[in-house]
């Protein structure tokens, strides 16, 4: 099976409509399965990398279908339906408020990654995204009261400066001599050459594969929640996200 084209991983252009920000698309059904179907092509992220999953539907001619849940497996994307395409052309349609508050939460999580490893050299050792909150495991850490305060002060000033957040792609080497161990490159496979780049404005650089914003601006208010120990010199920072 060939792998699906995923729409939103391709770079931003000029003034070409951001990747990221698609609603819609078309596409061709693939491969049929028990309860999913393979498109060519899609804007739903698969879960997976810390980041849930998009829902939304897919209409066709006299039909539409839920799509509950996104899965991944050696680059094939798998939609799950609640009900089976009639004919191969359809109309997928993401769910944009849970979209965009992934995409929100993914890119404060990049900023509050980036600051931890700059100014402590605490590696992000494993993050989970969510809607309404994010976790974030720090190692080594033994986070205290005050670091907290500056951490989230350090997020909102790069909120607040509102940095422009680019998407590109890179050569492995190139990304190796610049983040040196700020990125988990161990666990990509050695068979990509090119990766895909997530800048922060000077906050961040790393490779990842998830959604994100255009701007820090519309992040909104990093609030941290609280703080827990994971086992030795591992931190866990929970927080969420207010209005401006």
């Amino acid at each position: 099976m060939t792998a699906t084209r995923v729409l939103y991983m391709e770079e931003r252009k000029g003034q070409d409509p951001d990747p990221c920000y698609r609603r819609e698309f078309d596409a061709k059904v693939v491969e049929r399965g028990p309860d999913y179907v393979v498109l060519d092509q899609t804007l739903f992220y698969a879960e997976g990398g810390g980041q849930p999953d998009d829902h939304g539907i897919l209409r066709w001619t006299g039909g539409e279908a839920n799509v509950p849940r996104v899965t991944k497996e050696k680059g094939v994307v798998k939609h799950h339906v609640d009900r089976m395409p009639e004919g191969d052309d359809v109309h997928g349609v993401i769910d944009w408020e849970r979209r965009y508050k992934h995409m929100r939460m993914h890119t404060s999580q990049h900023i509050m990654s980036g600051l931890v490893f700059r100014i402590y050299a605490a590696r992000t050792v494993g993050n989970q995204i969510h809607a309404d909150f994010s976790r974030v495991d720090f190692q080594p850490a033994n986070f205290t009261a005050e670091d907290l305060r500056r951490i989230e002060g350090e997020c909102n000033r790069v909120v607040d400066a509102a940095m422009d957040v680019r998407i590109f792609e890179e050569d492995r080497v190139a990304v190796q001599n610049r983040v040196e161990d700020r990125a988990l490159l161990d666990l990509i496979p050695q068979s990509i050459r090119r990766l895909r780049i997530i800048e922060v404005g000077s906050a961040d650089y790393c490779p990842c594969g998830g959604t994100h914003l255009k701007n820090t601006k519309e992040i909104g208010r990093v609030n941290i929640l609280e703080k827990r120990s994971k086992g030795k010199e591992t931190d866990r920072i929970s927080y969420e996200l207010l209005p401006p």
